[in-house]
């Protein structure tokens, strides 16, 4: 019976023992985990606030989220550089394009009201585009232009009308049914609508309950600026604009809020929120980068739906990766933290704080992949030529164009009658040629197409003749991928040409050409035209 007993006792103290470990164990291993969450979050606002340095950005806020842990929430720089005003967590930022997932809640709330249908035609919402086909979706998914649902083409404006769509479905101004469904209920103090003034003493005579909100959020609104041609940054002033396509103010917690209201369902179902988070695809099955409101994107299996927001004095990033339960908003008093890099094109890792968000949550700070590093060299050429640093800027050019080095070379052979090669922005540049007969040339073209229907290019050559008429262009010629960003693509094509003399053209727009990329390159970092001479 002692031995029993002593068996039992020291059964009982070895389990005790053993679960005492496994807890001491456990503790340990939070802490670890806690520890490296921390050391993500420490590098992601140091290398943030460089990032914000680099792009000459006055003030900034941001928080990151996981689960129910705020891992950061911290203001840089300043909300007012002259009266030395920091930015806060609590400072009110103007987020521009942000703005567009709030009208996509509504929006898909009154689906779930049956107040109206994403297929209705924008007609019976007293909307004329010129083509009676445009319907509620078209907008939502920017899949309007040309013949709808034919391609994506970004486009705020159009977008902007959703919030005639919302008016007339729910009876109510598209402002009062911002604050009303969403502002108020989730106790956004920091948040309201930059609306105008007539309409504020409208809103607030009715409905006083408001005045905290426009109050609070004014008050601490962060101070526009811009930089100037000598790259300095300059008070600036918002554009007297709110809609369905932007404007509201609000601050990196309130955004917390209403991220996590969006988690928990609390506007519409896991349903309808699963519809806006999915990729939409064109009338031929292509899926685009936006969803019902949202960019959606996938990278090494991982899910991102996201915003970006960019206008006068005002930018703003807004990310949710919900296979680990975390989210990212950053506001800043500049347009710098969008405008240098494409992000309506659909890639979030063409921002530098997409790809720092992915480095230190995602990837664990291990050596980025290969296309990663490829869209790193082009961001921080880019963040280099900000910062008047040309020669950064090239090196770091090299480095990339020293990876496609081995590549085979596309570009055709042939005596050439003329080329206009290296543009950079914002050229228009010309040169004559002369064909003493009738003479097959082979034209080789690399420029940006801007729409998704190939219709439009920003980058793009031309040829004319004597006379001064247009006798060949690269616009509405089949094109193809000239490496790199889709947007970078080459004509070639073969025309015959009588005797004469003519002006080789080549022009291009203020962004993503030749050492000035906003986007990966072309491949060999052609950009231009060539006109050649078949040698055989």
């Amino acid at each position: 019976m002692e031995k029993v007993t002593q068996s039992i006792h020291y059964q009982y103290f070895n389990n005790k023992f053993i679960k005492y470990a496994v807890f001491l164990l456990s503790i340990a291993a939070v802490k670890t985990i806690c520890a490296q969450k921390q050391t993500s979050a420490e590098l992601f606002s140091a290398k943030l606030d460089s990032i914000r340095i680099q792009l000459k950005i006055p003030g900034m806020a941001a928080a990151v989220q996981q689960g129910n842990a705020i891992l950061l929430e911290q203001g840089y720089g300043y909300a007012d550089m002259e009266q030395n005003i920091p930015a806060t967590p609590q400072t009110s930022f103007r987020v521009a394009s942000v703005t567009k997932t709030f009208t996509s809640t509504l929006l898909m709330e009154l689906v779930e009201q049956h107040k109206l249908n994403l297929d209705d035609p924008v007609t019976q919402y007293g909307i004329d585009l010129g083509n009676s086909k445009i319907t509620v979706r078209h907008l939502l998914t920017h899949t309007s232009e040309g013949i709808p649902g034919t391609y994506f083409q970004y486009n705020g404006y159009r977008y902007g009308l959703l919030g005639k769509v919302i008016e007339k479905a729910s009876g109510k101004p598209f402002y009062s049914l911002l604050m009303e469904r969403i502002i108020i209920p989730l106790k956004m103090t920091s948040s309201a609508p930059a609306i105008a003034l007539d309409q504020f003493y409208d809103y607030s005579k009715l409905n006083p309950s408001v005045l905290p909100f426009f109050d609070t959020t004014f008050n601490r609104l962060a101070k526009p600026y811009e930089v100037d041609n000598s790259g300095h940054a300059i008070h600036s002033e918002y554009l007297n604009e709110f809609g369905a396509f932007g404007g509201l103010a609000t601050s990196v917690s309130d955004i917390l809020k209403y991220s996590d209201a969006i988690d928990h369902n609390q506007f519409i179902s896991a349903a309808s929120q699963k519809e806006v988070y999915t990729a939409h695809k064109t009338n031929n099955g292509i899926a685009t980068p936006y969803g019902l409101g949202w960019f959606v994107q996938s990278y090494k299996g991982v899910d991102y739906y996201w915003h970006y927001g960019q206008s006068t004095g005002e930018s703003a990033l807004f990310v949710k990766i919900p296979s680990i339960h975390l989210t990212l908003i950053v506001m800043c008093n500049m347009d710098q933290l969008s405008q240098p890099f494409p992000l309506g094109d659909g890639d979030l890792l063409m921002s530098p704080v997409g790809q720092l968000l992915y480095l230190c949550f995602i990837n664990n700070n291990e050596k980025a992949e290969n296309d990663l590093e490829n869209k790193e060299l082009i961001t921080n050429a880019t963040m280099a030529l900000k910062k008047g640093d040309t020669l950064k800027a090239q090196r770091l050019y090299n480095v990339y164009q020293k990876k496609y080095d081995a590549k085979e070379n596309h570009i055709p052979n042939g005596k050439i009658i003329a080329d206009i090669r290296n543009v950079g922005v914002n050229k228009d540049i010309n040169r004559t040629f002369k064909l003493l007969h009738a003479t097959s040339i082979k034209v080789y073209a690399v420029g940006e197409n801007c729409s998704g229907d190939g219709s439009s290019w920003c980058d793009y050559g031309w040829i004319d003749n004597n006379a001064g008429q247009t006798v060949w262009r690269m616009q509405g010629k089949p094109s193809t991928s000239a490496g790199g960003a889709f947007k970078n693509q080459k004509v070639c094509e073969e025309i015959i040409l009588p005797r004469g003399q003519y002006t080789l053209h080549y022009k291009s727009d203020s962004g993503h050409a030749y050492n000035y990329w906003d986007s990966l390159p072309p491949d060999h970092f052609f950009w231009g035209i060539l006109l050649l001479k078949d040698s055989k």
